[in-house]
Parts: C-alpha cells; structure tokens; sequence
C-alpha cells in the first residue's frame, strides 16, 4: 500500500538557503527540522489544514486506483 503521508518534498531554509527534504506527514503533524547545513530551527506547520486535505484526496485517488489495478492482476509501484 501506498502511503502518501511519506512522500518527500524539499523546502528552502529561510536563512540560509538550501533545501531540506521533509515528508508530507512531518508537515501534517507540526513537527520542527533543523536546517542540514546552518542548523536554523524550521517549524512545519498546517495552519489551514490544506496539505492535510490534499494530502487525504491524493491518498484517497492513490488508494482507489491500487484497487483498480489489483483487479486487473498488476500492482501499483510508485517512486
């Protein structure tokens, strides 16, 4: 089963600049990173709750089309 809430994304560290790579689910929960090179606390947050709704309807269309494809006798390998 695919799980949407450990897709990745890459955010840009305000201070100095570099991506850091956080999953969709760390965003969902509030979680805070620290930037990989200037050590910068980033705090993730859903305030309008809008990737936790994207995130329900990508999960909810990823999960209907694995049925799909599970019917025809494939399966479904995202990357």
């Amino acid at each position: 089963m695919v799980n949407v809430d450990s897709w990745k994304i890459l955010l840009r560290c305000s201070k100095c600049g570099i991506e850091n790579e956080v999953t969709l689910g760390q965003i969902k929960s509030g979680e805070s990173i620290q930037c990989v090179v200037c050590a910068t606390r980033i705090s993730l947050k859903d305030e309008n709750g809008r990737v936790a709704e994207g995130t329900k309807q990508v999960q909810d269309a990823v999960d209907s089309l694995e049925k799909t494809v599970k019917k025809i006798g494939g399966s479904l390998k995202l990357k």
